[in-house]
């Protein structure tokens, strides 16, 4: 088992965008990758997070009243000092609106199998299951192994969902015999632009892919997320299906931008490299559809 225990940002029931039929995701925290438009923004740090949402806020002051290390004054949760924070949670559990939550939370394998199991019946009546996100599942692999082990045994497809960078010996060994399938992201084709906005080359991901590929089993999926100005450029998305023909891939799935991740990176005080707050054009999706026109795609955007 990995020295560090693999914390849970969230569990989503009742999912239809992440695999086949009604599925858990749980999505993990800790991701290899740093992409400046991370649609989950909560799952790169691997520990601990306070979120604030201001909404829900009614200035009431409790926060600043059991922060211990200062780090929220009487200007209150919007001016959090992430530095002198020490993440205890105190301030999200005295929180009466919920404006504050802690983020990241650490399951047994037993337990996470055991919560996740509830919805068994669903999953069998729809042809779901689980699926194993992030953030980055493979970079608690021992720890994702037994979890999707456990599942198996009980009857429950498992899916993972990975950023592709990952190491093959280990996942081929400890993760890979235990799941039914995998997406796995295509972010950027060029090295230097994806190592620019990502902060990793993508060299590992491309082999990790060519690997998958060569496989019997599990069925592959790439997924190319249309990030507008970044990925969604005909440039890159050229380049992707044409890497993708020369190895005899078929199918893909276009993710459309989604601005919502805004406001939840703002919650946990990042700063923002990229900030469109605007959705797709109808008009920019279908270019993206139409320049993999030969390709069969997994779901309509």
């Amino acid at each position: 088992m990995e020295k560090r225990r693999p914390l849970v940002a969230e569990i989503k029931r009742n999912s239809l965008d992440d695999g086949p039929g009604i599925r858990s995701v749980v999505f993990f925290k800790g991701c290899p990758l740093s992409c400046v438009w991370c649609h989950n923004p909560e799952c790169i740090k691997a520990g601990p997070e306070i979120i604030f949402r201001p909404d829900p806020c009614i200035g009431c002051g409790e926060c600043a009243d059991v922060c211990k290390s200062g780090a929220i004054s009487s200007a209150g949760p919007s001016a959090i000092d992430r530095e002198k924070c020490e993440v205890c949670g105190e301030c999200a559990k005295e929180c009466p609106s919920g404006a504050l939550s802690l983020i990241g939370k650490y399951y047994e394998p037993d337990e996470l199998v055991g919560a996740l199991s509830q919805d068994k019946a669903f999953y069998d009546n729809s042809g779901g299951g689980v699926t194993l996100s992030g953030g980055e599942p493979t970079l608690a692999m021992d720890y994702s192994a037994e979890v999707a082990q456990k599942l198996k045994k009980r009857g429950i497809h498992v899916l993972v969902e990975t950023c592709g960078d990952f190491e093959w010996e280990r996942f081929e060994k400890k993760l890979l015999p235990h799941i039914d399938r995998i997406f796995v992201d295509m972010k950027l084709c060029d090295a230097g632009l994806h190592k620019k906005f990502t902060d990793r080359d993508n060299e590992r991901i491309k082999q990790n892919i060519e690997k998958l590929i060569g496989l019997d089993f599990p069925p592959v999926l790439v997924r190319v997320p249309l990030i507008p100005e970044i990925t969604a450029t005909r440039e890159n998305l050229e380049a992707i299906a044409a890497w993708m023909k020369e190895r005899k891939l078929a199918r893909i799935a276009l993710l459309p931008y989604n601005p919502l991740w805004i406001s939840k990176a703002k919650g946990l005080g990042k700063s923002l490299e990229y900030s469109r707050e605007s959705w797709m054009s109808k008009e920019a999706r279908k270019e993206a559809k139409e320049i993999f026109s030969d390709f069969e795609i997994e779901r309509d955007i």
